[in-house]
């Protein structure tokens, strides 16, 4: 579970270090997708929360 909540924060990290990147260029990555700096930071918040939510139910797995 650990594992699981570690990777969440790290695909968190690199989506919104995605996300800020594409703003500053005022471009969408990933060409003919066209993926834009919104549904990058979206979807950091949503690994975040995800995470929070594991580690949360870890700590509540101990009592």
């Amino acid at each position: 579970m650990k594992t699981l909540s570690i990777i969440a924060i790290v695909v968190a990290a690199v989506s919104a270090l995605l996300g800020i990147i594409s703003r500053i260029m005022i471009q969408p990555f990933f060409g003919g997708l066209r993926v834009e700096a919104h549904a990058f930071l979206q979807f950091s918040s949503v690994c975040l929360l995800f995470a929070i939510a594991l580690g949360t139910l870890k700590l509540l797995e101990k009592k």
